[in-house]
């Protein structure tokens, strides 16, 4: 009887074991705080870079011809987004030195890019065959330092006027008898009787040529150089046989766009020289236009 009790009691007290030992919670698991390593102390967080980016390109403004040499109304620039690495990037035009005063190697389509195959360099060799018409020719004009605005202003494309300076002068001859007659006489020697005349007009430059030595400000340089005219072979006889023994004097043009016949004025009334005796200074002004002007 004694040994049954003993059993009982083993037995309840393995059930009371048991029901504390699924009745009591395990404990949280400790976590450590995450020491960061060196090589994530000194590293800085990544940032991705950009795959493009925004870039000022020339487009045409309408349809270009081959040999046109374009100026500022010819082109306006665009925005377009290219990628970083693309090779096209040098293929483009970016800044209007690198446009302005060139010739066009091909016809261009409106709103097309121009790129840099397209264009001639007016230094380059191929420029001038670009931009003569056919049966034109380059006739150089040299300049003086009294010449500089000319550099100043004008760029390859513009047009300018070419005239005669020279003066109405009399002449005496004695053969038993004395008489005055009306000459010519270039460059003039009488102030009072200065004239000039234009003799070819609306004639196109294809590039300006300066010294290395650039312009000299104190004016101990009389050649800065020359501008190169796109002229036809009877503008060329007239102008260089002229230049041989009168001045030859070079001004911005009047026209606005290029004149195939320089020597259109030269006709009718024109070829009687001078146009008139009146002097262009006078008592009642100062100084009146010059006859030509």
């Amino acid at each position: 009887m004694k040994e049954k009790k003993i059993i009982i009691l083993y037995i309840l007290m393995l059930v009371v074991g048991l029901a504390i030992l699924f009745t009591k919670s395990s404990p949280e698991p400790v976590v450590e705080p995450a020491v960061p390593t060196q090589v994530e102390i000194n590293q800085e967080p990544k940032i991705e870079e950009p795959k493009t980016e925004i870039i000022t390109v020339a487009v045409a403004k309408y349809d270009i011809s081959k040999g046109k040499i374009l100026t500022k109304d010819d082109y306006y620039f665009k925005s377009i987004e290219i990628r970083i690495d693309s090779e096209q990037k040098s293929e483009y035009i970016i800044n209007a030195t690198e446009l302005d005063a060139y010739a066009v190697k091909n016809n261009i389509a409106k709103d097309s890019f121009i790129e840099h195959r397209l264009v001639a360099s007016p230094n380059s060799p191929e420029y001038a065959m670009l931009v003569l018409k056919e049966g034109n020719y380059m006739f150089p004009f040299k300049l003086e330092q009294i010449d500089s605005y000319l550099v100043k202003n004008l760029k390859g494309g513009d047009l300018v006027d070419l005239y005669i300076f020279y003066s109405d002068a009399e002449l005496s001859k004695t053969n038993n008898k004395s008489f005055n007659e009306d000459r010519l006489v270039s460059p003039s020697d009488d102030f009072v009787k200065n004239r000039i005349k234009p003799i070819i007009v609306g004639k196109k430059i294809l590039y300006i040529d300066i010294d290395d030595d650039g312009i000299d400000s104190r004016f101990q340089k009389k050649d800065t150089g020359q501008i190169q005219l796109e002229l036809s072979n009877q503008e060329i006889k007239l102008l260089r046989t002229l230049m041989t023994n009168s001045t030859i004097m070079m001004y911005p043009s009047t026209y606005k766009k290029n004149v195939d016949d320089g020597l259109r004025l030269l006709n009718d009334k024109e070829k009687s020289w001078p146009l008139t005796d009146k002097a262009i200074f006078s008592k009642q002004k100062q100084i009146n236009l010059l006859k030509g002007n």
